[in-house]
């Protein structure tokens, strides 16, 4: 610590000093790596928006920009092994822009993500999200069961689905990120849960060493799974309903909630087992909708829906670079939706 700049104790000293001196990059990685040795989580946050703020000034000089750059890209993998905004922010550090998800995501998955992180911390234990297709939420889900099994590599997580072509597109892009030579990188954040074995045939993915329940299993909805699969961290269920016939049959709905509770919720051991629901909602008797009546007042579950527009009529999903859909690209299906006099309630 430079002691001509700062006096007494260095921690509160360059935060004093830098009050008065905001782009003085030498005393901002001097701070930096007082807030690393100290671990301290609270004020690498706050350290990162004033990173932030300053990176985008024009002023800033090339070659300071690109210390600062540094200095951000660390403070997120600071915090990335415990939190999942971080986690996702640093993962994809390395690849284009234009080719990242969560970037061009971030203003609207930014509050899913922080739903996701109380989840993670044990802070409810059921988190329900209703969103259209094609918006992300599936690709935001892996990235989450991702993040939690390099948090716990020795607890196995649950993945399951109504389609086994569906399930094995989440096995690979799965393995993607988690893949020690792929573009990802998530062996800076977790380096003590590596990849040692994977089994495209069952769907499995093992994180650290091999176990008889592997860090990530997937399968399918009334596939017979006593005794084949475990989940012990997360059971992820993701568009549990086939489709809109299922969806408007209420005996089948009977059948698929019978199967969830007596096979995939027999799945989960111990106590702290959270649960992460996604899907497409077609009809409020599917398994979201009869959780949601019987758990929809406890404080550890939550029910997010996002529609497709806001309150004003104006897209929740026009995201960055094209990714997402516009306002008008909405409006345009729900005319078609109305002329066709297929609105789903």
């Amino acid at each position: 610590m430079a002691k001509k700049k700062y006096s007494g104790e260095p921690y509160s000293a360059v935060k004093g000093y830098l009050r008065d001196n905001p782009r003085d990059l030498g005393a901002i990685s001097d701070y930096f790596e007082e807030i690393r040795s100290r671990s301290d989580d609270s004020e690498a946050k706050i350290f990162l928006k004033s990173a932030n703020r300053l990176l985008v000034n024009p002023e800033l000089e090339f070659k300071d920009r690109q210390k600062l750059h540094s200095l951000v890209k660390n403070g997120n993998l600071f915090l990335a092994p415990r939190w999942f905004h971080n986690f996702m922010i640093y993962l994809e550090w390395d690849r284009e822009p234009k080719k990242r998800f969560y970037q061009p995501r971030v203003k609207a998955l930014k509050p899913i993500v922080d739903n996701m992180q109380d989840l993670s911390d044990g802070k409810i234990e059921i988190l329900s999200l209703s969103m259209p297709p094609g918006t992300g939420k599936s690709t935001l889900a892996l990235f989450y069961l991702a993040f939690e099994g390099g948090k716990h590599p020795d607890l196995p997580n649950l993945g399951c689905s109504h389609n086994a072509a569906f399930l094995k597109g989440l096995y690979d892009e799965l393995l993607r990120i988690v893949d020690p030579e792929g573009e990802y990188l998530y062996n800076d954040v977790f380096p003590t849960s590596p990849l040692v074995n994977t089994n495209a045939k069952d769907l499995r993915i093992d994180l650290q060493q091999e176990k008889r329940f592997e860090t990530f299993e997937f399968t399918s909805v009334g596939a017979g799974n006593a005794g084949k699969v475990r989940a012990m961290n997360l059971l992820y269920c993701d568009d549990l309903v086939s489709g809109i016939e299922v969806a408007l049959n209420k005996e089948r709905l009977d059948k698929l909630w019978e199967t969830y509770t007596t096979d995939l919720r027999q799945r989960k051991i111990g106590d702290h087992c959270g649960e992460l629901h996604i899907a497409t909602r077609w009809s409020v008797h599917d398994v979201i909708g009869r959780l949601e009546a019987k758990y929809g007042d406890s404080p550890r579950a939550r029910f997010i829906v996002i529609p497709a527009m806001d309150e004003s009529d104006e897209s929740n999903f026009d995201y960055e670079y094209g990714v997402g859909y516009t306002t008008k690209a909405y409006r345009i299906k729900r005319s078609e939706f109305e002329s066709n006099d297929d609105m789903a309630g």
